[in-house]
């Protein structure tokens, strides 16, 4: 299905069922097929929103920088489009950084929030300055210099390397490079998570090659109602590495929310 959002077209997938409804936001270069699996196959009486993050699956590719803010409006003006007054947000990567903005600027939308494989703080100079070089590369060379790079540091999984590099390569360079931008440019939010009196989840792959697994403990700690979820012999693709592990997870979050209704 799609949507026109703020002058663009989003896709999404609206899966029918009970209880509060949930947004599952993938991470960068990926789309909403990431969840598909994990969903249908471990919580299939949940209603559950996918979207396409703009730039990235059956969603536009405006060609210009986007920001996080940006992206956090598309998912609010989506939910407006469903008839969703509330949800419960949970993003993977990008898709955290996604999840925080959303927190922070309609925290009255929010029902509960899950932060997978994902952090809270802006970009490094350094990194913030290597998402400018990929910027350039992916301008000269197009989606296959993020597939080469991303894919392999995505999981140890031969095969979920492959699938991962599949969609990577098949996602549009603008989108790529307007996400980009909009990770590089995002502000420093811990500042929020002290505000955040919802109940919360974070997820971590002790294995991931991409958010540090220290970190995720400190941010859990940091949210009143925060809970930590790590997965052995995972790194940073939980919703095919660990599928049963990470759905049990949100299911226990969407129970904890449910209770505070």
């Amino acid at each position: 299905m799609n949507a026109v959002i703020n002058g663009i077209h989003l896709g999404y997938d609206a899966i029918g069922g009970s209880g509060p409804p949930l947004v599952l936001i993938h991470g960068f270069g990926l789309d909403r097929s990431i969840w598909r699996e994990m969903v249908f196959e471990y919580m299939p009486d949940q209603h559950v929103i996918l979207p396409d993050v703009r730039g990235h699956g059956e969603s536009d590719a405006p060609s210009r920088p986007y920001l996080m803010e940006e992206l956090a409006d598309d998912l609010a003006g989506l939910l407006s489009i469903l008839h969703i007054d509330k949800a419960i947000v949970c993003g993977h990567s990008m898709g955290g950084y996604i999840s925080l903005a959303f927190a922070d600027l309609y925290p009255q939308r929010l029902l509960g929030l899950g932060l997978i494989t994902t952090n809270a703080k802006a970009d490094s100079d350094a990194k913030r300055k290597s998402r400018y070089r990929l910027i350039e590369q992916v301008r000269s060379h197009g989606s296959g210099e993020l597939a080469k790079s991303l894919a392999p540091r995505l999981s140890q999984n031969e095969t979920i390397i492959k699938r991962a590099h599949a969609l990577i390569v098949n996602t549009s360079p603008a989108g790529i490079m307007g996400s980009a931008h909009a990770m590089a440019e995002r502000p420093h939010r811990m500042a929020l998570v002290q505000k955040v009196l919802l109940p919360v989840l974070v997820a971590a792959g002790e294995e991931d090659q991409i958010t540090d697994l220290a970190d995720a403990m400190k941010l859990a700690v940091a949210f009143q109602n925060g809970r930590l979820l790590t997965f052995r012999n995972s790194g940073h693709m939980p919703m095919w590495e660990n599928p049963a592990q990470l759905a049990e997870g949100i299911l226990d979050l969407i129970k904890r929310v449910s209770a505070a209704l």
